[in-house]
């Protein structure tokens, strides 16, 4: 018997570990976005619970006090081997892992976007745009479940207009913060001091 409060390290065997397939499901079946009018799909990092690390809290203070858009925001977490976190889920047990990008193999890549695809068009649609802030690996990943959601032809609900129309790629603040910080106000039309 596991304890769910383990931490666990690994790589692409964590994908199908019991804590985060349950949480794989959930997310697909159970969890309701919320309607945000915004939301940023950030990065995984070592660092955990996410909103403690370094990254987020630069974030967390851009949006809060230089851009004012924190209360209409929900941010979620691109994360193997949990594929998704809502902030509202990122001081539970499913942050308690470790699984470096570097880790993962071909196998591993394929179970990620494949899972991401089939979870994020309910996230595509409860938001009104939508930032992906993600790192080189992550925003590859990102992008190929994007080109699958897109090119799914059992559903009209989104397609390239609607992704084209909604998401908006940003650089990790760790790369550039001025710049995200105006492709943000751009997008939104802030009016900010």
């Amino acid at each position: 018997m596991v304890d769910e409060s383990e931490y666990l390290i690994g790589g692409d065997e964590l994908f199908h570990h019991t804590r985060f397939t349950k949480h794989f499901e959930f997310m697909l079946e159970n969890y309701k976005p919320n309607n945000k009018p915004v939301a940023f799909f950030m990065s995984c990092s070592k660092h955990k619970p996410f909103y403690k690390s370094p990254y987020r809290r630069v974030f967390n203070a851009m949006i809060e006090k230089k851009l004012n858009i924190r209360k209409i925001s929900q941010i979620y977490t691109v994360s193997e081997p949990a594929i998704l976190i809502p902030e509202e889920l990122d001081d539970t047990n499913i942050t308690r892992y470790d699984f470096p990008p570097a880790a993962m193999q071909t196998e591993g890549r394929r179970i990620f976007i494949e899972r991401l695809a089939a979870v994020l068009p309910k996230h595509l649609l409860a938001h009104e745009k939508i930032f992906y802030i993600l790192p080189k690996h992550h925003r590859g990943i990102f992008e190929a479940s994007l080109k699958i959601i897109a090119e799914d032809t059992t559903t009209n609900t989104i397609d390239k207009t609607l992704i084209a129309s909604r998401i908006k790629y940003a650089p990790p603040l760790t790369y550039n913060l001025p710049k995200a910080k105006a492709i943000i106000v751009q997008t939104l039309d802030l009016q900010i001091e």
